[in-house]
């Protein structure tokens, strides 16, 4: 019978996998950026643009398939204990929100799903909430409105962070389809000096699932 620890061994080959064609194509953006910058003529320039964006939504897919793995596990195996006092202010700040706007789209008291209050608070938010949002948005990624748990999280982000450089966005409202790299690195799972972000996301998901190292 499959518990928390036989999920992460057995996913593990894939989210390694997964984070090291995250890595690939990292690198293949600084290549087209270098070649962006030495580019001699507006062809080039062009060409090397083009070659810069073209791995974009590849990218987001597999980021979103790391978040959709994550997903899984905490919704299956995370244990919850209490939550933070950063997330029991974030409800009493948006019920006080909603009860001071009479057309809000909520009808109901506000409340974060215990199951992904887990791990450590990224702003007001348990890392659990993120992820939780981050991969329902890329699974409706067409619809009009997320709904609003998933909406205030990420209008909670591009609070933090309204400009965040480097092609991330956290604000659902710009025109983009996609926020699942963007979410990888609000997370602290891209890749940095010491490591591929496979080790980030380990350790966070072993946190929430209270497996032992």
């Amino acid at each position: 019978m499959e518990d928390a620890h036989t999920y992460m061994i057995s996913t593990a080959p894939a989210v390694e996998g997964l984070f090291k064609l995250l890595n690939e194509y990292g690198w293949h953006k600084m290549r087209a950026l270098a070649e962006r910058t030495y580019a001699k003529t507006q062809e080039e320039l062009e060409h090397h643009t083009a070659d810069f964006n073209s791995v974009n939504v590849a990218r987001e897919v597999i980021a979103g398939s790391i978040l959709q793995i994550a997903f899984i596990a905490i919704k299956r195996y995370s244990v919850f204990n209490v939550k933070s006092e950063n997330a029991l202010d974030f409800e009493r700040q948006m019920n006080r929100l909603i009860s001071e706007s009479p057309n809000t789209r909520a009808k109901t008291p506000f409340s974060l799903p215990k199951k992904f209050c887990v791990g450590r608070d990224i702003g007001h938010l348990p890392l659990g909430m993120l992820v939780y949002a981050a991969r329902n948005q890329y699974n409706h990624f067409y619809a009009n409105h997320l709904d609003v748990v998933n909406e205030v999280v990420f209008n909670h982000l591009h609070d933090m962070w309204p400009n965040p450089g480097n092609g991330f966005s956290f604000n659902i409202n710009d025109g983009n389809n996609f926020y699942c790299y963007s979410m990888l690195a609000a997370l602290g799972w891209t890749d940095n000096a010491d490591a591929l972000g496979y080790g980030h996301y380990k350790k966070d998901l072993m946190e929430m699932l209270q497996i032992e190292p």
